[in-house]
């Protein structure tokens, strides 16, 4: 019963965090012009391919390391001390290359949102951590008190003269109160804090094989508006960037669905009837789920972008349509990767990943100057296809493998 109730806390404090974290998005939308919105997009875009690299796939390592109790203080402390110091010191390399490059001139507003991106792989690395220590409540309620609290700032005390110093602030503030209600959550872990460098690098090795895992998936969903804002600029990611949000709100119920369905067949033999069973509704499940949001932003891409946005998105709509079949690929390949998982088949996982992230990152250089924000959403859908194709075959092996 206790585990139950862990998982459900789990899921509904990971489900109200992304909701919460959408809607602050679509608020600064709708409060920022195009150009500033587009510039705040910009800033946080470029500067997130630090946190890929410094994550260090050290989540996935953390959470299996909840199984020695008896280390397990002395090494999420060890965690902290490893990203914390490893961010820093990229971050002050990438604001340095942002400001010679000429991409911004924004000194305070990069500062803020650099050290932003910093409280917020330090709040990641904490959701994990109480998670390993098996305290799910304290997790969900720190996911939730910083966009919570981000979003009340931005509504409550906007200034509509200084918009982007307005919101990487709030942002930043909001950081900066997760991080003091982690450091006392986790007050009894920090007690134990060392500086043993060995131990470090062995950490680094022993999860390189997740941080693979991690990475790829980072390029896979980030790439395409790390690139836009890169070689189209800040108006081309405020176009962008909405409808991708839009998109990604919608991965929200797979996501749960995955989250509630592993445990179940991961617990199942593949020939079992339970486990066809289970696997067959959530794939009939997605096909409808998909073809209802296929339906829904092609018909209705004009008036879900002026209720959700403004008119001055509307430029948006053709690539919401462009990218209306991505609800139903992504929905259908959590189910394949949810059978890849279940059979302890992650490598094969990864390895169908990278090809997806390969194609991805190649493909947005060749269209997007060519074609602009329409090669960057053709080239997400195509992606997704991709790894429709890649993620069944992979699927199909792995239970070829348990028959």
């Amino acid at each position: 019963m206790g585990l139950a109730i862990n998982v459900i806390v789990a899921i509904v404090g990971v489900l109200l965090a992304r909701l919460l974290g959408s809607l602050t998005q679509v608020a600064l939308a709708r409060l920022m012009n195009l150009s500033d919105f587009g510039m705040y997009t910009t800033l946080y875009s470029l500067l997130g391919p630090v946190v890929m690299i410094t994550s260090m796939g050290l989540d996935t390592w953390l959470l299996r390391q909840g199984g020695s109790p008896e280390d397990l203080e002395s090494v999420i402390s060890q965690v902290f001390m490893l990203r914390f110091l490893a961010t820093g010191a990229l971050m002050v390399v990438a604001i340095v290359v942002l400001l010679v490059s000429g991409k911004t001139s924004l000194e305070l507003p990069i500062i803020f949102a650099a050290l932003g991106l910093t409280f917020e792989l330090l709040l990641t690395t904490a959701h994990t951590a109480l998670r390993a220590q098996n305290r799910s409540r304290a997790a969900a309620l720190l996911q939730v008190v910083v966009p919570g609290l981000t979003i009340v700032l931005t509504l409550a005390l906007w200034n509509i003269y200084t918009p982007l110093l307005t919101a990487t602030g709030y942002r930043l503030l909001a950081d900066a109160f997760g991080v003091g209600l982690l450091l006392w959550l986790l007050r009894l872990s920090f007690q134990r804090l060392r500086w043993t460098p060995r131990r470090l690098w062995g950490m680094i090795g022993q999860a390189r094989a997740y941080f693979a895992a991690d990475l790829l998936s980072s390029v896979a969903l980030k790439a395409d508006l790390t690139m836009v804002a890169f070689m189209i600029g800040a108006v081309g990611a405020g176009i962008y960037s909405p409808t991708l949000l839009i998109i990604n709100t919608t991965f929200l119920v797979p996501a749960v669905a995955w989250q509630v369905l592993l445990p179940v067949i991961s617990a199942q033999q593949p020939s079992s009837r339970g486990f066809r069973w289970t696997v067959g509704l959530a794939v009939a499940g997605s096909v409808l789920y998909g073809l209802f949001w296929a339906a829904a932003f092609w018909w209705g891409s004009g008036l879900i972008i002026d209720l959700v946005l403004r008119a001055q998105y509307r430029e948006a709509v053709p690539l919401l349509q462009i990218m209306c079949l991505i609800p139903l690929f992504k929905s259908l390949n959590f189910c394949s990767a949810m059978v890849m998982v279940a059979r302890d088949d992650q490598v094969l996982r990864t390895k169908l990943l990278a090809v997806g992230s390969v194609v991805n990152v190649v493909a947005n250089a060749i269209f997007i100057p060519l074609f602009g924000l329409a090669g960057a959403a053709w080239v997400n859908l195509a992606t997704e296809i991709i790894l429709l194709i890649a993620y069944s075959g992979g699927a199909w092996v792995s239970l070829r493998r348990s028959a």
